[in-house]
């Protein structure tokens, strides 16, 4: 199953019950597109092998808060998210809901 990058929005926004942002980062490794609410203040990253993804925000600070979900760019193909599987939000698995909501709306 391939999800289109907007009806991901679209669930995360129904999920957190706010607006969501679509944001694309890149360091000298790789791209990664976040969602992020608007007042998040993202401005790199990057991948340690104990803690996975780590956020900074423009001072450089360690963001100690949870991205709602962040795609690598391993992730994503022609636009589509191609692995479903590896999919959170807020750092939890998706539900059986979740699932059945991607299935519906798939565009």
């Amino acid at each position: 199953m391939e999800i289109s990058l907007t009806t991901w929005k679209a669930l995360v926004e129904k999920k957190l019950k706010k607006k969501v942002l679509i944001k694309m980062i890149w360091n000298d490794e790789e791209k990664m597109t976040l969602f992020i609410t608007p007042n998040m203040k993202i401005n790199s990253f990057l991948y340690d092998e104990k803690e996975g993804y780590l956020f900074y925000d423009i001072a450089g600070n360690l963001v100690d808060y949870p991205i709602p979900s962040y795609l690598p760019e391993k992730d994503l193909e022609n636009g589509y998210i191609t692995k479903p599987s590896s999919l959170t939000i807020n750092q939890q698995p998706l539900t059986k809901e979740d699932m059945e909501f991607l299935k519906t709306n798939i565009s």
